[in-house]
Parts: C-alpha cells; sequence; structure tokens
C-alpha cells in the first residue's frame, strides 16, 4: 500500500508489505527453502561440522565456510546463507532458533559383564528418580542457556519397578562402592587444569558450577538415599588412558557427559561397554534469520514505518517457538495454561515442562485447536502431528529411541553386531532422511548411539564364522522378525506404516528395505526377511531365539515383565526417535485490516501487545515509542 506522511518538514511516499516472508523455524522449513532455491547456501565453521550433520539435509544444500562465528552471523542477517550451524548455542535473541533433528546421547559408562551388572542396575535406578521429579528440567533451568534433550531409554511412572539392588546382596563394583564408601568417576580433566565449560560446568570453582555438577548434585542424592548418606563421590581426573580403567573396574564408571556413540580401538563403545540409562540427549541447533515486515522507504526515513517494523519484528521474536519460551510464558505470565487431550499426555511431559503449568484437558482435537486459537492456553501438545500451516510447532525436547532388540547373550552377539553394521549405513547414507521425505508427515529424529564417518570401522561378522542367530539366518535363508499385528489383521498406521497394502508402504516399510539391501549385500540377496506377525507373547520367542529380532520401531524404554527392557534384552545401535511436538499460536504479522495508514496498523499491532488493564495508556505508550524511534519529535 502506498500513503503521504510528513515527516521533518518533507513529505514523501512509502510502502509498507505487512507480513514479509516468514522465518526458516524448522529443519523441514529449511529443507524445503534449499529444494526451492535460489540461494540454497547454509553456512558452517568447517567441513567437519558440515559432516556432522549432512544426513538430516537436502541434496541440494550447499555447504559455505566461515572463519567465525561473528562472519556467520552477519552472513545470515545479510542472507549470504539461509541457515546456519555453530557448536554452541545460537543467540536465540537475535535469530531463529530450530532443531537440526540429531541427538547426541549421554550416559554413565562402565566395565561390562556381571562385575558390573549391579551397579549398572543402582546407577539406572538412579537415573530413573532424577527424571521423574523433573531434576534435569531444574538443572537446564539454573544453568541458561544449557538445553537438555530428554532421550528415554528407561522410563516408569513407577520408579519402584526399576529397584536398587539390596545392599546386603551387592556383588562386583557395587560392593567395592558400598564397602568403600567411594564412587569413583572418570572426569575429563587433569588436577592442575580443571575445565571450564561455562553453562555445562565450571569445575575451577567451590562448589562447582553448571548442568552437571547440578545433575551430579541430584544424582548422588538419589544414590545416597538408597545406600547412605556418607557414600563419597570422587572425580578422578585424567584426559587419556581413563577408558582402559574405566574397562579394567579400576573406576567404577565415568561421569555422565561422556559420548555414547564415540569408537573406542576403532571399534563401536557400545560392543564393549555397559552403558546406564541415558541421562541426556546433546543437540546442535541451526539458526536462521528472524523475519517480520519488510518497509521499503522511497525518501528518508519513516518513522511510523521503522515503528510497525520493529513491533511486528518484537512480536516474531517473543512467539513461543521453542520449549523454552514455552516455559518463561508459563513461569512469567499470567496465563500459565497448557492443553492436553489427556492426564496421560500431560504426565507423560510433565518433567520438562515448568513446574508452574497449569494442564487443561480437551475431549478433541478441535476443541483444543479452538483453545489455542483463542488464547484461553499458551500452547498445547497432541499425540500427532498438529497443523505446521496454522500453529508454530516446536520440540518436547523428549525422544521415544526405537531400535531392533533381541535375546541376549553370546548367541545374539554376531547377529546383533550385523545389525549395528546395517543400522550404521543407512544412517550414513542418508536413508532416514529418504525414507521420512518419501512419507510425510513422518518426522524422524537421528539418535545416535553408534556414529562414524567410516563404516568399515563398524564390520558385518564375516559369514564363515558366523555364530548363534545370525548362523541361523544364513544357514536357513531367512532373517524372521517380530513384527506388531496379526496375519489376518495387518497394521494400517497410515505414514508411519501401511502393512495391508503390497507391497507394504510407509516410512517403516521404507526404512525396512533399505537396512536390507545393506545386510542382503553383506550376506547375499537370497535372505529374505520374513515378518512374524504377533500382538501377545513376541516378546518370549525373541527371549529364547526363535525369533531373530523385533522390528526396528519398538519402544526401547519400555518395561518387560514389569522391569526396565534394558535389563533384559540386547538392542542394536539406535535407529531413529520418535518425538512428540507442543504447538503455539502464530504470531499475527498483517495488520491490513485495521485502516489504510501506517498509525492504524501501528496502533493495531501495538493494542495487541498490551494487556487489557494497560488499554488505557495505550497512546501515551505509542507516543513514547516514537519518541524513542525518533528523537527530533520532542
Amino acid at each position: 500500500m502506498a500513503m503521504c506522511l510528513w515527516s521533518g518538514g518533507r513529505a514523501f511516499e512509502t510502502n509498507v508489505a505487512t507480513g514479509g516472508d516468514q522465518s526458516i523455524m524448522s529443519r523441514a522449513a529449511l529443507n524445503a527453502a534449499v529444494l526451492a532455491g535460489p540461494n540454497r547456501k547454509v553456512g558452517f565453521l568447517s567441513e567437519a561440522n558440515y559432516l556432522s550433520v549432512h544426513t538430516v539435509l537436502g541434496s541440494g544444500v550447499e555447504p559455505m565456510y566461515f572463519s567465525d562465528t561473528d562472519d556467520l552471523y552477519a552472513a545470515v542477517e545479510d542472507e549470504t546463507v539461509i541457515a546456519a550451524l555453530i557448536s554452541g548455542v545460537p543467540d536465540a535473541s537475535r535469530f531463529t532458533v530450530f532443531s537440526t533433528d540429531l541427538i547426541s546421547p549421554r550416559a554413565f559408562q562402565m566395565m561390562p559383564g556381571t562385575q558390573s551388572r549391579d551397579l549398572m542396575e543402582a546407577v539406572d535406578a538412579a537415573v530413573v528418580r532424577t527424571h521423574n521429579p523433573g531434576e534435569l528440567q531444574k538443572a537446564e533451568a539454573a544453568n541458561p542457556p544449557f538445553q537438555a534433550v530428554e532421550v528415554h531409554t528407561c522410563r516408569t511412572d513407577d520408579p519402584s519397578k526399576i529397584p536398587f539392588p539390596a545392599a546386603a546382596d551387592a556383588t562386583g563394583l557395587l560392593k567395592d562402592v558400598l564397602d568403600n564408601k567411594k564412587l569413583r568417576v572418570l572426569a575429563y580433566g587433569s588436577p592442575d587444569a580443571l575445565p571450564d565449560w561455562k553453562q555445562d560446568g565450571n569445575y575451577q570453582v567451590t562448589p562447582m558450577t553448571g548442568f552437571w555438577p547440578d545433575y551430579m548434585d541430584y544424582f548422588m542424592a538419589q544414590f545416597r538415599g538408597a545406600y547412605g548418606s556418607d557414600i563419597q563421590l570422587e572425580r578422578v581426573w585424567m584426559t587419556a588412558g581413563g577408558t582402559d580403567k574405566i574397562l579394567d573396574g579400576s573406576i567404577h564408571m565415568t561421569e555422565p557427559y561422556y559420548i555414547y556413540e564415540n569408537l573406542f580401538n576403532d571399534r563401536v563403545k557400545k560392543w564393549s561397554h555397559t552403558f546406564s540409562c541415558v541421562v541426556v540427549g546433546y543437540e546442535q541447533n541451526f539458526f536462521a534469520k528472524q523475519k517480520g515486515v519488510t518497509t521499503i522507504v522511497s525518501d528518508g526515513q519513516d518513522t511510523c514505518a521503522v515503528a510497525l517494523q520493529n513491533c511486528t519484528n518484537q512480536r516474531v521474536a517473543s512467539a513461543i517457538t521453542s520449549r523454552g519460551k514455552l516455559n518463561t510464558a508459563i513461569s512469567d505470565g499470567d496465563n500459565k495454561k497448557m492443553g492436553f487431550l489427556s492426564e496421560a499426555n500431560y504426565m507423560s511431559m510433565h518433567t520438562v515442562l515448568s513446574d508452574k503449568v497449569q494442564p487443561v484437558y480437551y475431549t478433541s482435537t478441535d476443541e483444543l485447536y479452538a483453545a489455542v486459537d483463542s488464547e484461553e492456553i499458551v500452547a498445547a501438545l497432541i499425540s500427532g502431528t498438529p497443523d505446521a500451516e496454522r500453529y508454530n510447532i516446536f520440540s518436547t525436547d523428549l525422544i521415544s529411541p526405537r531400535a531392533f532388540q533381541m535375546m541376549p547373550g553370546d548367541s545374539s552377539k554376531d547377529l546383533m553386531e550385523a545389525i549395528d553394521a546395517a543400522v550404521v549405513r543407512t544412517h550414513n547414507a542418508g536413508e532416514l532422511l529418504l525414507a521420512q521425505d518419501a512419507n510425510p508427515p513422518f518426522e524422524a529424529i537421528e539418535v545416535h548411539t553408534c556414529r562414524t564417518d567410516d563404516p568399515t570401522k563398524i564390520p558385518f561378522p564375516a559369514a564363515a564364522t558366523a555364530t548363534g542367530l545370525l548362523k541361523d539366518v544364513l544357514d536357513n535363508k531367512k532373517l524372521k522378525m517380530l513384527s506388531y499385528g496379526t496375519a489376518d489383521d495387518l497394521p494400517d498406521w497410515a505414514q508411519d506404516g501401511i502393512y495391508s497394502t503390497t507391497p507394504a508402504t510407509g516410512f517403516w516399510p521404507d526404512y525396512m528395505n533399505y537396512w536390507m539391501a545393506h545386510f542382503q549385500q553383506a550376506y547375499g540377496s537370497d535372505i529374505v526377511l520374513e515378518r512374524v506377525w504377533m500382538t501377545a507373547g513376541g516378546s518370549d520367542m525373541l527371549l529364547n531365539g526363535s525369533i531373530h529380532m523385533s522390528a526396528p520401531y519398538y519402544i526401547y524404554e519400555n518395561l518387560y515383565n514389569d522391569r526396565l527392557k534394558k535389563w533384559s534384552h540386547e538392542f542394536s545401535c539406535v535407529v531413529m526417535g520418535y518425538e512428540q511436538q507442543f504447538f503455539s499460536k502464530k504470531a499475527v504479522l498483517d495488520f491490513s485490516d485495521a485502516g489504510a495508514t501506517c498509525d492504524d496498523q501501528l496502533l493495531a499491532c501495538t493494542r495487541k501487545d498490551v494487556t487489557l488493564s494497560s488499554a488505557p495508556t495505550l497512546k501515551h505508550s505509542l507516543f513514547a515509542l516514537l519518541l524513542m524511534l525518533c528523537p527530533a519529535l520532542s
């Protein structure tokens, strides 16, 4: 629209385009922008940074490298690149920040075998008890801008189902801890050069500060609650050689920040270590330019146009587009209500939400949508994927990992390693993204418990020396996979998987086609996948080896016979994670209905930013804003 305004004694025409281009606010939107072009450039500080996330980006992306963060920030703001990635946390006040959908899990690590069994169960019991009262959220909130993603390989609303082993019967490493009243933990650093990782952890001060020291305080409170307040935590500082001391048991376990997916002696750590329940996930984030109103001034500087742009930009910046912003809005705002379809939905998420949240329950998705639209609630959660055209959608930061499952022990060792080798090859080829993009609106989160840029370091066991379950597969040319359903009522899970058609369609059938291609390449194209359809009793057949493995969509963190599956099953490398998402109302940026003049639209934009109780001061606030932008008016 065009209007004639008077400013500084001069008349000029200005064009104000309300609405403007929308910010890129998700990985899916970034990949769509790359596909649409013409700008396909994404910025990084090194090729290694790009390679760490390239599997979640569309094939058309053009990586561009910068020498420092300031240069990268400038390139995003001047739109040399459409988005970027840094190793740390981007400035959320300056940019739109969104998930890479790639998670690095962190867990306590210890020696394998019977010597660590009781300690592993005790550590798991303490980890679950830190998760259930929301102590991750408390440690995160106390150490901004640290961001914790909950990745659950163990989960129950009843911690009594994950008991601490009895002290009187303790064996191995746990007995050593209890006898000597000392829990020895491998910590990265040296005694004369303790690390300062800012909000992650500053070990140079007394008491230590940061997320990980705070988390360890919560963990030790749970551990001591079970075994006595006189148990001491002793950090053993090392920068090299510590893994050997973990594997011989002379140090009981690592700190929980050690990386799960790393290699040890050029082999997957998963094949040599015992891991606790995952404590937390680290997640890198992309960031993009915040976009609001675009103002084009033909002569001079129009105060109203600038004020309108600032107002709408502020709306974009203050929109609830992340769990951090949601919790801030709940903690600091007047409206603390969030919508759910059931109490169970709320209970599944409450540990990642502010303790001030007030859950409200609705009978249908339409009612929930209406409550968000009317701002009766600040945000909501549904079990499926919310309408991305209508709402801001953002991560709950709570991931349910999925993996192949099988019997534990020597009989499954070769098959487990073969499955891991095929999983890693699907990851490295970007086949999760291919399967996801072929089945919208399915969304896959990459959760890596195994990761390497060189798949030869995760070899398939040789066919000639195969043992146990893998030998049975190769001898009979048949890989039997437990699948949820019945032969006469095959499941239809829409984009997740439709098995009633021939061929089966959806994400999981597509993924299994990719996975089988790698398995068959290693062991022969005559290997046939046989789905064994069951809705009950399947775990028993897995655990006796009569079915080789489960489908990869089976839930990692579930219980079996009222105990953690982690304590009874063998798991492959995590294939991917399911993630539920919160959603909130999008910021209103188009005020053209408020009137033809910029002043009318600025008034409407500002009015929507104030509460009813402050509405009488609107005119004064608007004039103050104009004075701030144009001191000459005073």
